[in-house]
């Protein structure tokens, strides 16, 4: 018995599976590797796009910048030669209108002789100058200057510069009540003892204290110890001046004593004293009342000069007003 053939023997019959399986797969592989390329491809479509757009903005902001720099400087400009204009038409408007100015006069600075020098007083009377050494010293300089203030006196202050900041209250009173203030060297220096360039910072330092204190230069230099060469003669601005009573005030420290030593004041006289020690103002409230009543005018040294007729000179040295 035959069997029939149903197609087994067939080559092709007996593959015809296998290669239907086969094309799947290829056609899944290429199906597979063409997707990833589309994904791949629109990746790198979205970065370059993100790249264009960021290289937009970028350009963007500094066109942005730049504009307005350029309105920032045309707006500067424009306002520069507005304020130009105007300035030039100010300018052609003063000079329509421009009149001739006064020249400045230069001013010294006042050296307080018109405080200190009445010119209203008796030349005919005995006049006498009391002054003080080393101060001031408040204790005792306001002491003095109540007496003197009491019986409407004055005398001359020569100040050690270096004390007047300490002082300056004093400083000023005594000026207000039209003493003389002057110059006995910024540290008590003696003068002979220093070269010129010293010898004017000590006088020049003196009015700069006093400058501060009292709104005053001084007229006057005493020396300390009365030593004076003629290189301090030759380089001091100012009359330097002495004195023909001596008090002694210093050495004693004894009322009774100065008091004695002053009993010979005459007319035309310069005491020293000093304004440091409290018999100086004890002798003092005696003194004052007693030349008073005897018919002297107590006076400043520039007071002195002027009634007396002596016409001082800077560098000169005085004694008395005689």
């Amino acid at each position: 018995m035959k069997l029939r053939d149903k197609g087994k023997n067939r080559p092709e019959g007996k593959f015809k599976g296998f290669g239907l399986a086969g094309d799947t797969l290829k056609e899944r592989s290429r199906g597979t590797l063409e997707h990833r390329k589309r994904q791949l491809r629109g990746k790198l479509i979205l970065i370059n796009s993100a790249l264009a757009l960021v290289i937009i903005m970028v350009v963007l902001v500094f066109r942005v910048v730049a504009l307005n720099r350029r309105d920032t400087v045309e707006v500067s400009d424009n306002v520069n030669k507005q304020a130009e204009a105007e300035s030039g038409k100010k300018g052609s408007q003063k000079k329509e209108k421009a009149t001739p100015e006064p020249t400045p006069i230069e001013t010294e600075e006042p050296d307080g002789s018109e405080r200190w020098l009445r010119k209203d007083l008796d030349g005919g009377k005995p006049m006498v100058a009391l002054t003080f050494d080393d101060g001031p010293y408040a204790p005792v300089t306001e002491r003095i200057l109540a007496v003197l203030k009491k019986h409407d006196s004055r005398a001359t202050f020569f100040c050690v510069g270096n004390r007047v900041p300490n002082y300056t209250s004093v400083v000023k009173q005594a000026y207000e009540q039209g003493c003389q203030l002057a110059s006995h060297t910024y540290e008590h220096a003696i003068l002979t003892k220093l070269k010129k360039k010293k010898i004017t910072w000590q006088i020049e330092k003196v009015n700069e204290v006093m400058q501060e204190a009292a709104g005053c230069k001084t007229t006057a230099l005493r020396p300390p110890g009365g030593l004076v060469s003629d290189k301090v003669k030759k380089t001091v601005g100012v009359p330097m001046v002495c004195w023909n009573v001596d008090s002694e005030d210093w050495k004693s420290r004894n009322m009774k004593k100065v008091l004695e030593r002053c009993t010979a004041i005459g007319d035309g006289d310069i005491v020293l004293m000093h304004d440091l020690y409290p018999t100086t103002a004890d002798a003092i409230e005696k003194l004052v009342p007693r030349l008073v009543k005897k018919g002297f005018q107590l006076v400043t040294v520039d007071e002195l000069f002027y009634y007396k007729g002596i016409k001082t000179k800077p560098g000169e040295v005085y004694f008395s007003g005689k």
